[in-house]
């Protein structure tokens, strides 16, 4: 789930919320910046549920109001057969003063 601030069904889900969990307020769920990890963290502290329930709950609820994009595919990693260039530089060799060529 994204991380962001829900768009016009919130007040939907925050009222479906607070129908289910009695213990929560507008004012609770407001604070979350609708965040819904915020969300769930509140459920542990508000409601007594543990993390993964808690998760699994609002995951479940919010599905329903289509507020939450789901993440994008991650790009698989490049292939490892591709081997890594190195150049080395090394210092010139300074010339003796005595062995200066002569302007």
């Amino acid at each position: 789930m994204a991380a962001h601030l829900p768009g016009h069904g919130w007040k939907d889900l925050k009222q479906e919320l607070m129908e289910k969990w009695h213990e929560l307020t507008e004012n609770d769920l407001d604070s979350t910046g609708g965040k819904s990890s915020s969300i769930v963290d509140l459920l542990e502290r508000k409601v007594g549920m543990r993390i993964e329930d808690a998760s699994e709950k609002f995951a479940e609820i919010a599905s329903h109001y289509h507020l939450y994009e789901e993440p994008e595919e991650e790009t698989p990693p490049p292939p490892e057969d591709k081997k890594e260039r190195v150049m080395e530089l090394t210092p010139k060799k300074e010339t003796p003063p005595d062995i200066l060529p002569k302007p």
